[in-house]
């Protein structure tokens, strides 16, 4: 009798689901009250699958900011990736980024969650580092671009990229606080208008 196979597609269908159970147990509960048991229980899965992908309730929560990043992450270079000057790209990141109520707020509920790890754990800090710093090149690149074909006027790179991140983050986590008085297209608008005054001649 041949040993099973293993179905790498299958595998992958199989962690994806817990990671994506994982996510929705720590919007709706927050990461204090999520256990393995609990995603399990979501994914319609079994404990000895779960404990396969995922050794420590620490591992889970792991591998649902990598998934939420990488996310956050693709969406993002497909703007830069994709055709339009540099300034339609900053436009259409701003509207990624400051994509709905509903969608900012699951995001930054569970990010803000999994950032308090980040201060605890060097593999969660590394992880938030490198999303931040790819953020920041892909946008010094596009910033670059912009100077470079007279759109933007001669400003750091480093710095716009930086100061567009302060700015997202910084108007969500106030969107946040407030999210029944301003609507986020408000948010989005200021932080259009203040890149504006500092990137456009």
């Amino acid at each position: 009798m041949s040993p099973r196979r293993k179905d790498p597609e299958l595998a992958d269908r199989r962690r994806v689901a817990l990671v994506k159970a994982g996510y929705a147990e720590i919007l709706e509960k927050g990461i204090q009250a999520l256990t393995i048991d609990s995603v399990v229980a979501r994914a319609e899965s079994s404990k000895g699958g779960a404990l396969y992908y995922f050794h420590t309730k620490d591992d889970l929560l792991y591998a649902v900011l990598e998934w939420l990043l990488a996310e956050m992450s693709r969406a993002l270079d497909d703007i830069a990736e994709g055709g339009g000057s540099p300034r339609a790209r900053l436009a259409a990141e701003l509207q990624v980024l400051f994509h709905s109520a509903e969608v900012n707020r699951k995001f930054y509920l569970v990010l803000f969650d999994l950032l308090t790890l980040a201060d605890r754990a060097d593999r969660f800090r590394v992880l938030v580092a490198g999303f931040f710093e790819g953020c920041m090149r892909r946008d010094a690149r596009i910033v670059e671009e912009g100077i470079k074909r007279g759109e933007f006027r001669r400003v750091r790179p480093e710095t716009a990229a930086a100061t567009l991140r302060a700015l997202v983050d910084g108007y969500c986590m106030q969107w946040l606080m407030k999210a029944d008085e301003t609507p986020i297209e408000d948010y989005r608008d200021r932080c259009r208008e203040v890149l504006g005054a500092f990137l456009l001649r």
